[in-house]
């Protein structure tokens, strides 16, 4: 995030998996400061998830601005860096994730979210064997294991 994140801006960073600010960003859910709910656009559901419920309710209740420091305490952010460099921090998060499988990278983000809903430590244990096994038996896994005992970078195809 350069800039502010604000309501809707709000609402879409916190639906990235990785959010980045710059020293300069500063975050709020304005919505409750213009007369309306401060639950909208999803901002409710994902809010307490990164932060926790409490804090979630302190800012959707006061609309409160908060600066890239605080954003980063709270879980808001996963990291802060000097303004300028935001784009290239992202760049080398999204390079390190494209280098994984993009089979295991998707899944990995369904079973993340799943996660979240699940009812019970046993079922999330089981959703997460249950993906090991269809992950185990693709060619992304294949090739990673050659690569590993090649003693190089594994060469994935997304198809």
């Amino acid at each position: 995030m350069n800039g502010p994140a604000a309501g809707g801006g709000l609402a879409l960073a916190l639906a990235s998996d990785v959010r980045i600010a710059a020293a300069s960003a500063r975050f709020n859910v304005a919505f409750v400061r213009l007369g309306l709910s401060g639950c909208d656009i999803g901002t409710s559901w994902l809010l307490p998830r990164l932060i926790g419920v409490s804090r979630a309710f302190e800012l959707l209740l006061t609309g409160r601005i908060i600066d890239a420091t605080e954003a980063d305490r709270i879980g808001l952010v996963t990291r802060v860096v000097r303004d300028g460099e935001v784009v290239e921090a992202a760049l080398e998060v999204a390079r390190d994730i494209l280098a994984n499988s993009p089979m295991g990278v998707r899944m990995t983000k369904e079973v993340m979210w799943s996660q979240l809903e699940i009812g019970s430590l046993q079922a999330g244990i089981d959703l997460e064997n249950r993906t090991q096994i269809v992950t185990s038996h693709t060619r992304d896994h294949d090739e990673a294991a050659g690569a590993f005992r090649e003693g190089r970078a594994p060469t994935f195809r997304d198809d």
